[in-house]
Formats: C-alpha cells, structure tokens, sequence
C-alpha cells in the first residue's frame, strides 16, 4: 500500500511537471491576441516614423522652388506692357466691334473694302491750315497702351520694392536713395519734360497726319519684327544724341542734359525728370526718325512700341536691382545696373535699351567693374 501510495505521488508529481512544460510552450489564446496587438502597434509605429522625416524635406523643398521662382514672376511685367493691344485683337473684344467704323476707316460707313483699315478722318473737321486731321481713336489708344503698361509695372515695382517677391538688393553700395513714394510717383507723372511733351509730340504728329501711312492702319496685329526694329532705332538715334548732349558743348550740355544728371544713385522715379530740351533732343527727334526709318508698322505696333519703349526706359532707372538682369546683360540689352554705371560716372554707357553701341564704340563699361566698391556685388 505504501508503495501504491508512492507511485501515485509520483505519477501525479510527473503529471504536473509535463503540464508545467506545456504551459511553458504553448501560451493562452490571450498572449496570441497581445503577441497580435503588439506587432500591429509596432508596424503602425514604423510607417508613422518612415513619414515623418519626408514630409518636412517635401515642404522645404517646395518653399525652397517657389522662394526661386517667385521674384521671376516679374518677368510677366513685359508681356503686360502690350496688354491693350493685345487684348483689342481678340476675338471677343475686338476692336472693330467695339468702336464705330468710321473712327478706324478711312472713309467710314461707305467704305466697302473692309480688308483696308488705313484709319479715320476727324469728323469734327477734315482739314486745318489745308492738312487733313485724323481721327484721334489710334492716338487716345496709343497713350492708353502706355498708360496700362506702366499701371502693371508700377504694381510690379512696388511688390518688388518691398520685397514681397523675394529679397531685393540696391544697385550702389551706398544703398537706395530714401523717398516718399506717393510723392515720388506724383512727380514722376507730373514732369513738364516727360509724358506731358511725349503726349503733346504724339498728338501732334498723329492728328495732323505727320507719320507714314501704314501707321494709321487698323489692319493685322502686333507686327513684333517691326517693334524690335523700332526698339533698336530708337535707341541707337537717342545714343548718338546723348552722346553729342555730353560732348557737344557745355552749354548745351547745362541746358539739356545736365539736370538729369543731378541724380547720380537714380530711383525709378527720376526716368523722365529732365528738362524739356532734353526730352526734345534725345527723346522726340530719336521717336521721329524711327517713325520715318521703319516705315511698315501698324497702328498696334507703334502702340507695342511706344508703351516698351518707354515702360524699359523707366525700369533702367531703379534704384535696386530686378531678378532678369544677369540674362538681359548676356545679350547686351540695357538693364538699371549698367544705367546707373552712366549716372555714376557719366562718361560710360550711353545706350539705355541696348548696349551694342557702346561695346562698338568703346564706351561700354560693365557693372561688374565696380562690384564691392560702388557697386554691391551681383548687381
């Protein structure tokens, strides 16, 4: 009996060790679904890591393209300088719907030949002093194209001078020249020298049928061969004038040019704040010449010429640099850091939209010639 007693004792002794073991080896059906838990907590922790650090490298990179980019949304100043013509060419604007026929034919309701557009006749009198006067719908279009050009690049110049756009710097070490800018664009638009004698020469001119015939034609659009054309005219006829301005005489000089040249840091504001004789000289007599020089263009193309012309004639002026210029400096076209080269040392670069002319004849002086001295370095 003792015996059966100790062999149950160690049956049941046995039984407990192998049940010990099991448990051991195969755990409850719960630490499967906490096994389970753990490893989805553990997967989710990993895609949620692997995320993070890209999402911040994705942001940088985007801020980091469109603080690039953002200073060359300037460059749509220059498509917006043609925005009148262009946009009364369109097909549903376009001008021969908007305004009477007899204002941009020739000879009005009567005529039947539509295919010629040569301009109209003045219905408030054909004739003054025996010349026939036009009709002024090309010439108050004219001054509109550049009046629109400039609203968009005054609106430009002022996101760009306050840095909206991007980080700006001065032209000359010195820094920008400091002014009120309500006062400052007041006497920009005011200059007796400036766009009240370029609107009376283009009044002149336009009324008593002073330019080529083609001029008066509403016929076609912008004709762009013949605005560079004019652009390169212009400025080779206003860069031999200028020069002669400088070297002629000193008496000439004091009277015409001098007054202009109290600005040695300009702003852009100081583009057309001269004397009159300066603007007749190297302004008036260069746009006649061209007139009369490049003789096929259109009454859009003089208008796409006319608002250019002297929408780039202001930027060249600006007293802090614009995102374009190192291109525009490939090609040897003007930019306001080789303007100001002029202004500060006065015997240097007397071309504004165009360098050529002064790279031929010697007079060419880059920029970069004065970087860390005059100069801020890159303008």
């Amino acid at each position: 009996m003792t015996a059966t007693t100790t062999g149950g004792a160690r049956r049941r002794r046995s039984s407990d060790v192998v049940a010990a073991a099991e448990k051991e080896s195969y755990p409850a059906a719960v630490d499967d679904s906490s096994c389970s838990d753990s490893t989805a907590s553990s997967t989710d922790e990993k895609q949620s890591l692997s995320q993070m650090p890209h999402q911040p490298r994705r942001s940088l990179s985007l801020q980091s393209i469109s603080q690039s980019l953002l200073p060359w949304l300037g460059m749509s100043v220059w498509p917006c300088m043609l925005a009148l013509p262009l946009f009364l060419n369109t097909q549903k604007f376009h001008y021969s719907t908007t305004f009477p026929r007899g204002w941009w034919t020739l000879r009005g309701e009567h005529w039947l030949d539509k295919s010629l557009e040569e301009g109209g006749i003045w219905e408030y009198g054909t004739e003054l002093y025996g010349k026939t006067l036009r009709h002024p719908l090309g010439l108050s279009l004219g001054i509109s194209a550049v009046a629109v050009g400039h609203v968009f690049l005054l609106i430009y110049f002022r996101l760009h001078q306050q840095q909206y756009l991007g980080k700006t710097t001065s032209i000359q070490s010195r820094g920008a020249v400091q002014y009120v800018y309500a006062d400052a664009l007041k006497n920009h638009l005011c200059q007796p020298g400036g766009f009240l004698l370029l609107g009376l020469y283009l009044t002149i001119t336009w009324v008593f049928d002073l330019l080529p015939h083609s001029y008066y034609s509403f016929s076609g659009g912008i004709q762009y061969k013949q605005v560079a054309m004019c652009l390169v005219c212009q400025d080779f006829v206003q860069f031999l004038m200028h020069k002669v301005e400088h070297v002629a005489h000193p008496k000439m000089y004091k009277i015409s040019h001098k007054p202009h040249h109290k600005f040695t840091n300009p702003k852009l504001f100081d583009a057309f704040d001269g004397s009159v004789p300066d603007t007749a000289i190297m302004i008036l007599v260069p746009l006649f010449v061209t007139a009369h020089v490049v003789r096929d263009c259109n009454v859009w193309t003089y208008m796409a010429f006319g608002s250019s012309y002297a929408n780039w004639l202001t930027l060249i002026h600006s007293e802090v640099a614009f995102p374009w210029e190192g291109v525009f400096r490939k090609f040897g076209l003007g930019t306001s850091a080789d303007h100001h080269v002029h202004h500060k040392f006065f015997k240097y670069n007397f071309g504004h939209l165009f360098m050529w002319f002064d790279m031929l004849t010697g007079t060419y002086r880059s920029p970069s010639a004065v970087w860390g001295k005059e100069f801020n370095v890159g303008v």
